[in-house]
């Protein structure tokens, strides 16, 4: 998946939103929820996370952590993780040799 070409680096369409959690997350391993809210200008990161997985198989797993908002309030959120292989009907699925 890359939407670079069809959608700015700063839309809002959900489909420059997926590009910026992938791209992230290609680079980083993770993202939790605060950060893509306060950092990649996503306020509900978990619908494209879902996009993500089921229409485009990236195998990213939901961990829980807690964190602290930018007001210092320490809440549960979700950590993405990203992994190699394929997501398929709720399963990761390793391409590991």
């Amino acid at each position: 998946m890359n939407d670079k070409t069809t959608q700015p680096p700063n839309s809002n369409s959900a489909s420059a939103q997926r590009q910026r959690i992938l791209d992230h997350l290609r680079e980083n391993q993770r993202m939790t929820t605060i950060f893509a809210r306060d950092h990649l200008d996503i306020p509900s990161p978990a619908p494209r996370v879902f996009e993500l997985r089921h229409e485009f198989n990236f195998n990213i797993q939901t961990h829980w952590c807690i964190d602290e908002t930018y007001k210092g309030k320490k809440h549960r959120f979700a950590e993405y993780v990203l992994f190699p292989g394929t997501f398929k009907d709720g399963l990761s699925v390793s391409n590991a040799i």
